[in-house]
């Protein structure tokens, strides 16, 4: 059955065709210039975003009417925002639709024809809306998501983890998370399946010990093996240089062990008292990854689901809600209900290790687990 845009189309070339007279070619220009309206909601800022109280507004958009506002003008001044945009007659999208725009996207289970039509504008108007935000948003994000480099810092964060739990040397947690997202255009499902059988990305994360990230990697599919996922990002070859030999990371038993990656030991029923106390101490820091995890799904709810046809357009959105978590918990903006945290229990393969690194991380588990005695 042929589509309306091919039945005008034929209708046009119809008319063409034919002997043309005056009210013939009225009709031609009639139908050239047709547009399919939908209704929108006209006003929906100033009639009732801006009339929310600043509970109901942080219940919508995730985020502190402050925090946004802040957003707004970072966005307004970067070169992201067009000053000039209006053609065809049309007025430009203002600075604070853009951000109100995204945001609720990011923090609300619903599609772009619904924000679209929520704010006044057309459903291909989003995605550029979405895709300057984003731009903008990346643009900062070396800023905001950074690993600590000098001893100073290193030095800091190291006495902050310690608090946790008396763990030493951690200098940040790593984890991996699955972000279901839709099978993607012209892809094979089963080259994006996780071991649940549904197609996802996946998020691998370093965290600090405020939970803000510093570092994150994705794009990988989710049947990827978290250690292989490991292997494939930068940070890997930045690691060993950046933690010596005292510091390190905390990761499950997913990751193989090194001087500067340390994991449990796996309980097989025989564990020493020692070894116990160990992974005790381990698990109470090595947590805060998972709660970064569950803190970043609960505030942008569109990582519980991307419908997105495009990868590329899955990561740059993913890597977003990133950037914006650090960004509201630099300024304070911190979200305290419906946070689930994520508690993922792997061990298995670890792929190939060098024995004689293993022996090392091995080495170095035993003396933290005789410290904590």
């Amino acid at each position: 059955m042929a589509t309306s845009k091919e039945a005008k189309a034929v209708l046009c070339l119809a008319i063409l065709s034919s002997s043309s007279s005056s009210s013939e070619d009225e009709e031609f220009v009639a139908l050239l210039k047709e547009r399919v309206k939908l209704p929108k909601i006209k006003n929906f800022v100033d009639e009732v975003l801006n009339k929310l109280s600043d509970d109901q507004f942080q219940k919508y958009f995730r985020l502190q009417r402050t925090t946004v506002q802040l957003l707004i003008n970072k966005f307004q001044n970067s070169k992201y925002f067009p000053k000039n945009d209006g053609h065809g007659g049309r007025v430009p999208i203002p600075a604070e639709v853009h951000t109100y725009a995204f945001l609720w996207f990011a923090g609300n289970k619903c599609t772009t024809k619904d924000v679209g039509q929520r704010f006044n504008i057309t459903e291909s108007s989003f995605h550029r809306v979405m895709d300057r935000f984003m731009g903008f948003l990346l643009e900062l994000g070396p800023d905001i998501i950074k690993m600590p480099k000098s001893a100073l810092e290193l030095e800091q964060i190291e006495k902050e983890f310690r608090k946790v739990a008396g763990f030493p040397g951690v200098v940040g947690c790593i984890d991996g998370t699955s972000i279901t997202i839709r099978t993607p255009a012209h892809k094979i499902k089963s080259t994006y399946v996780n071991r649940h059988d549904i197609p996802s990305l996946t998020l691998q994360g370093i965290c600090d010990y405020k939970r803000r990230f510093i570092d994150v990697f994705t794009g990988i599919p989710g049947k990827v093996h978290d250690s292989r996922v490991f292997k494939m990002s930068e940070i890997l070859a930045l690691l060993p240089n950046l933690c010596g030999t005292k510091y390190h990371i905390l990761g499950d038993g997913a990751y193989f062990i090194r001087p500067w990656l340390l994991t449990p030991y796996k309980d097989y029923g025989k564990l020493t008292p020692d070894q116990v106390n160990y992974n005790k101490k381990f698990c109470a820091t090595r947590v805060l990854i998972e709660n970064t995890f569950g803190i970043l799904k609960s505030r942008f709810r569109q990582l519980t689901r991307l419908d997105m046809k495009s990868v590329v357009t899955a990561t740059k959105i993913i890597i977003s809600c990133c950037i914006l978590h650090n960004f509201c918990i630099n300024v304070d903006d911190v979200i305290i209900d419906d946070i689930e945290y994520e508690e993922r229990f792997q061990e298995g393969a670890r792929g190939e290790t060098e024995w004689q690194q293993r022996k090392k991380g091995e080495d170095k588990r035993n003396n933290i687990k005789m410290s904590l005695i």
